[in-house]
């Protein structure tokens, strides 16, 4: 009997100690949650360095690392057109110590034969937009966005631009061009904008359409003239280059720059990041360095990132079908 007792209550010792260790570990658990972050965060930049996506990223991580009081450490993982850094994302454990900075890349090569999805990925912040314009040489003789569109209907199949590739950001709105206008164009694919832009500055090409910053620099120094700008409105630094919409052609297009993390990573955390994002965004460091290289900066909830890429997958999608011949 005694020994059936003391067995009794080492049972019960031996329950209420297990007890005791699992509420212990629940609580230790919540606290770790709650202490996020508590170790240094990775930043992958999926392009080589000195382009604006890794300006931004770089002039972005000492303001998070004010937010998020932890180590925010930048590394590039190129390749790939970005699908390099992408997928390594889509490896990592979603616990928000490692975002990666994403582009137009992230709804386009999903129709390119690339496995990128995404849905594969929580949408934290857009950072910034890069809009976009029509240009050609300084000496062309195309002096208005409708002589470009006249040409190319009485010469169809000849006029050519450059692009920085096939389904890129920047090949894509051509297609729409295109169709708005019902002419048919040669597209002429570059490795990156830089080329792109270089070959219709030298008269390679026809025209270029790319990133207003991207061209900026050939237009300020006399090589390239603005024909037209795919934007909502007229930009304040350029009052007198018309949009496209207001010639007949309503076109617009931007390229843009946001964070995200992988899929799962919990709400609370994904709010975490979000915030110190917003904050870091709007920052006059940030705003500054960003206005320098001519593109606008963004900073938005992860709500409104997320109903963007719906915009862009069903905008980009649509276009690549064009050139596929869907």
């Amino acid at each position: 009997m005694r020994n059936s007792l003391k067995s009794a209550k080492f049972v019960a010792v031996a329950a209420l100690g297990a007890l005791v260790a699992t509420g212990c570990a629940a609580g230790a658990s919540e606290d770790e949650a709650g202490d996020f972050p508590s170790k240094d965060i990775r930043l992958v930049v999926p392009w080589e360095a000195g382009g604006s996506g890794d300006l931004s990223a770089r002039t972005l991580a000492p303001k998070l690392e004010e937010e998020l009081g932890v180590n925010v450490i930048v590394e590039n993982r190129p390749g790939a057109n970005g699908s390099v850094g992408y997928n390594w994302m889509t490896e990592q454990e979603p616990d928000g110590y490692n975002m990666v900075m994403v582009g137009a890349e992230i709804v386009t090569l999903q129709y390119l034969d690339y496995e990128i999805d995404p849905a594969d990925y929580e949408f934290l912040s857009q950072l910034l937009a890069g809009p976009g314009g029509i240009a050609v040489r300084a000496d062309s003789p195309y002096e208005t966005l409708d002589d470009l569109i006249q040409d190319a209907k009485e010469r169809p199949g000849e006029v050519t631009y450059s692009s920085p590739g096939v389904g890129s950001v920047w090949d894509n709105p051509a297609q729409g061009l295109q169709e708005l206008a019902d002419i048919e164009l040669i597209n002429v694919p570059f490795d990156g904008s830089a080329p792109s832009i270089a070959a219709a500055a030298a008269g390679d090409v026809d025209f270029s359409i790319d990133a207003v910053g991207s061209q900026k620099a050939q237009v300020d120094g006399g090589e390239m003239r603005y024909l037209a700008l795919l934007t909502e409105e007229r930009l304040e630094d350029l009052p007198d280059v018309p949009t496209a919409k207001e010639l007949g052609i309503d076109l617009q297009n931007a390229s843009f720059t946001g964070l995200v993390v992988p899929d799962g990573t919990p709400e609370d955390v994904v709010n975490t990041l979000a915030d110190a994002i917003q904050t870091a965004a709007q920052s006059d460091e940030f705003k500054e360095t960003i206005e320098a290289s001519n593109l606008i900066p963004k900073g938005t909830s992860p709500e409104e990132f997320s109903e963007f890429i719906k915009q862009e997958d069903e905008r980009h999608g649509a276009w690549i079908k064009l050139a596929q011949g869907e």
